[in-house]
């Protein structure tokens, strides 16, 4: 899978293009077999490390919401939809 947020829909993952607004937020590092059905799981390579992470996601309208919930679970970065850009939280 390439970076991206996916949701899984019976046994595929479905790259999500529709959204246009909020923040992907990762909640704690999975892999694409512990996702159920209707999840959304996100795939991001940090660009400073190489590493790639596979992490169950949730959608977030308010960016300071998604800073909070991202700080919460000890996320590096949280993703900006509109912007197609990571935003780096600060203790990271």
């Amino acid at each position: 899978m390439n970076d991206g947020t996916y949701i899984k829909d019976g046994d595929e993952f479905t790259l999500i293009t529709s959204a246009t607004s909020g923040y992907w937020v990762a909640l704690y590092n999975t892999t694409p077999e512990n996702i159920i059905e209707g999840q959304y799981m996100g795939v991001w390579t940090n660009p400073v490390s190489g590493v790639t992470y596979y992490d169950r996601t949730v959608w977030v309208a308010d960016v300071t919401e998604a800073i909070d919930l991202g700080n919460k679970h000890n996320q590096l970065a949280i993703w900006d939809i509109a912007n197609n850009i990571e935003l780096w939280l600060a203790k990271h």
